[in-house]
């Protein structure tokens, strides 16, 4: 029905004929409107995250979310995986890559996630010329539970956030004279991905974290509870209500 009242929209089905009869498996949706109008209108950064589904069926939904001209998510493409791992995130970025098309050639393309199972290595083997910005908000949480001093979350937020080298290098002394522990442990993290002073300049967007990724888990909110068909008309009719 998707393909017949959105045509061009790409919706895919995989299921998994190692047992008889063969049964469901994973499903991709990318519909046409939201597609065109994160081309034409959004900026060219793609959020992606995993949430677990809450039904007896279980499974996770991924989701690929856009950013529309007023900081406000812009839902691009979303799927339901059996598991979140390599080889899931590998699947549904390839499709997302495959459903962009040549759209993808000509701008600066941006990810942001988290550190989520198997997206990191997925987004660096299929997106190799864009940049990958993790979310800081994560990053600030795993410090967090590694280190907990007090004081640092402003730091972190000063180095962050900082707009040139200069006041990135400030904010880097502060932490180093308030714990050498953390300031080793972003050391090991590469500045680009999570520094603003050090991302890809060409793409105009000062986001540093995922949050409005999560915006778009909460917006589904309850409907995680029903079943997978269910659900993916519940976005969908969402989806219309929004654009």
């Amino acid at each position: 029905m998707v393909l017949k009242t959105n045509p061009g929209s790409v919706a895919i089905v995989q299921s998994d004929a190692s047992g008889q009869p063969p049964h469901f498996k994973r499903i991709f949706f990318c519909l046409e409107a939201c597609r065109r109008g994160f081309v034409q209108a959004c900026r060219p950064v793609i959020g992606l995250d995993g949430c677990h589904l809450k039904g007896p069926h279980g499974g996770i939904l991924l989701a690929a979310i856009g950013m529309d001209a007023n900081l406000q998510f812009f839902p691009l493409a979303y799927a339901i995986v059996e598991v979140e791992c390599n080889n899931s995130w590998a699947w549904f970025i390839g499709l997302l890559i495959d459903a962009l098309g040549r759209d993808l050639e000509d701008k600066p393309w941006c990810i942001i996630s988290d550190r989520q199972k198997g997206l990191v290595q997925a987004v660096q083997s299929l997106l190799p010329n864009g940049s990958h910005r993790m979310c800081c908000d994560h990053i600030l949480q795993n410090l967090q539970t590694r280190h907990r001093q007090t004081g640092l979350r402003d730091l972190f937020w000063e180095a962050a956030k900082a707009p040139n080298v200069y006041e990135f290098q400030l904010a880097i002394r502060k932490i180093k004279a308030e714990s050498v522990d953390v300031f080793n442990w972003l050391d090991q993290l590469e500045v680009k991905t999570w520094a603003f002073h050090a991302m890809d300049p060409r793409v105009k967007c000062d986001h540093v974290t995922s949050n409005f990724v999560e915006s778009f888990n909460a917006w589904v909110g309850k409907d995680r509870f029903k079943p997978p068909i269910t659900l993916l008309e519940s976005i969908r009719s969402k989806i219309m209500n929004l654009i």
